[in-house]
């Protein structure tokens, strides 16, 4: 907002003033001042271009600070340029309380973008239905979901889906193991094939399996297959309903891709594109020519189709439904797949929609500091019905966004039960509930921003420009695709919050101040809720 606005007055006056060097707006940096001392805002512009210009830079400072001083009366309290070439920015403090009273007129909504034309899909989670979701997935749903949520309200128009890999030999698999585990409950001796899934979950369903079909004499083994399939879905499902997440598309490759002859149709398409060639009786696509190291089978030599291609005729899928931006959410483990699906949809023809891949790193669970190791064929892992459990849904999403899903992230579970600043969506959640308390306190039933007093303390003017950080929080957020820019942004505002209610006076008995504070804190109390919600997490009012 008010860095737009500073933006502007450089852009116009750099390109009026030097001759030979044009910029554009998104050239100019503007930062927030590291000292007080120094003012509320920088840039580094002078230093930026000197060269091009061939200038000293505080050459080019002073003569941008001369004409950006004449705005000092309406909008800069005072315009200083630094060497090696800073210019320094001092704002009026009635711009910081204009500002104020716009953001809390429009509190409900502050941060969200304009609507946006294009039409985006977000696919995540998508774990195979052979198990329950353990905290390799947590961290996945996490961040898709919240990344979902951002790019909404940053103003997308964005799908969610599931991609449900129900059909192969992980399914034919699963069925297998469900059916000894049946048989072994019926009294029948039967070892469980050596890939088989050895994990206890399957005594459950295999229990709840005898319940639905007591007699399993003219029982098939696709039987065992779609009841061991539809069980862990709905449970997949019920994991995920937990942590408040909904899916607006559940996508079953069984029935979309191979029921509808889709596999076919993209095979012709590719071959009919000059795409695939014959080899070692075998069918190749030549990925190698559209950017990636290497050809890939699609076709094996028992005419089986290979997963690669199934993921294929997927996203020629999405594309064919209309969506301009294709974001894949995965685990890392999947990194190697990136170019050749890139590569694949170019062979398609599909190089007008965008592509964005966004890989999780693995989490550990640690307890007292022990790692608690996941396998789910052992079935030694920690589910998230395991997790929630033992924490509160709020902080489990809040923390799995906390890092960047590129990096390695360790969930201590001792700090996670602990109610203290440690605790990060605590600490956060304890503002919202600080706020609440003062505003039944003060006991004023409505804000009344024209009964406010001019803010001009340090303090509050610092938490007026957190406030306003708001929407260039979200807007990072958004276009990065990372969620935990989002999560320092409410950090840092809570405890700034923290530090002003600890070393001022909120309710006194100066009414317009008063109101001003309310106001204020009021502000960030919807920031912080809102900013919660976007991450999956609740806002308690009292705590």
């Amino acid at each position: 907002m008010i860095k737009k606005i500073i933006q502007e007055k450089i852009y116009n006056i750099f390109n009026k003033t030097f001759e030979g060097v044009s910029i554009d707006i998104s050239d100019v940096d503007i930062v927030d001042s590291k000292k007080v001392e120094h003012g509320d805002y920088a840039t580094n512009i002078s230093m930026k271009y000197a060269k091009k210009l061939n200038m000293n830079p505080l050459q080019i400072a002073e003569k941008i600070s001369n004409q950006l001083k004449s705005d000092t009366e309406t909008f800069f309290d005072d315009v200083v340029y630094i060497k090696p070439g800073f210019i320094n920015f001092k704002i009026n403090s009635l711009i910081f309380n204009r500002i104020l009273k716009d953001i809390y007129k429009n509190r409900e909504r502050y941060g969200s973008g304009i609507k946006k034309n294009d039409k985006l899909i977000v696919e995540y989670v998508s774990a195979n239905p052979t198990g329950y979701l353990h905290l390799g997935h947590l961290r996945n749903a996490a961040v898709g979901d919240s990344v979902c949520r951002i790019l909404k309200f940053y103003g997308f128009d964005v799908q969610s889906e599931y991609y449900i890999n129900d059909y192969g030999n992980q399914i034919k698999m699963l069925g297998k193991s469900l059916e000894v585990r049946v048989k072994n409950l019926m009294g029948e001796n039967i070892e469980m094939p050596e890939d088989g899934y050895q994990g206890e979950y399957l005594l459950k369903v295999a229990e709840d399996f005898l319940l639905a079909f007591p007699d399993t004499t003219s029982l098939k083994s696709n039987n065992f297959e779609e009841f061991a399939k539809d069980y862990l879905l709905e449970e997949i499902k019920k994991d995920l309903k937990s942590l408040n997440i909904d899916f607006d598309n559940w996508y079953s490759e069984k029935e979309k891709i191979h029921e509808t002859g889709l596999l076919e149709k993209t095979l012709n398409k590719l071959d009919n594109l000059n795409a695939i060639y014959d080899k070692d009786d075998a069918r190749w696509i030549k990925t190698s020519e559209f950017g990636d190291a290497d050809d890939w089978v699609l076709i094996k030599s028992d005419k089986s189709s290979t997963y690669f291609l199934s993921d294929i005729a997927y996203h020629e899928d999405k594309v064919n439904r209309g969506f301009d931006r294709i974001i894949n959410i995965w685990g890392a483990d999947h990194h190697s797949h990136v170019s050749r699906l890139k590569a694949s949809m170019k062979s398609l023809g599909n190089s007008q929609t965008h592509f964005d891949f966004l890989m999780i790193q693995f989490v550990r669970l640690l307890k007292d500091g022990k790692d608690i190791s996941m396998s789910k064929r052992s079935g030694q892992y920690t589910t998230i019905k395991d997790l929630l459990s033992l924490v509160n849904k709020d902080v489990v999403r809040f923390m799995m966004v906390t890092r960047s899903s590129d990096t390695h992230f360790d969930f201590d579970l001792n700090q996670c039960l602990q109610d203290s600043d440690e605790n990060p969506v605590f600490y956060i959640q304890y503002a919202n509930a600080r706020i609440n308390s003062i505003i039944k306190k003060s006991g004023v039933s409505e804000l009344d921003i024209n009964k406010m007093d001019i803010i001009e303390s340090d303090k509050e003017i610092k938490l007026i420009k957190e406030i306003i950080g708001f929407e260039d929080a979200i807007k990072d957020s958004a276009q990065s695709l990372s969620p935990h820019k989002l999560t320092f942004y409410l950090q840092n505002l809570a405890k700034e919050f923290h530090s002003y209610y600890k070393s001022t006076k909120i309710l006194n008995e100066n009414q317009d101040q008063v109101m001003s504070r309310l106001v204020l804190i009021t502000t960030i109390k919807f920031i912080l809720s809102n900013g919660l919600q976007l991450l999956g997490a609740s806002s308690p009012e009292e705590m």
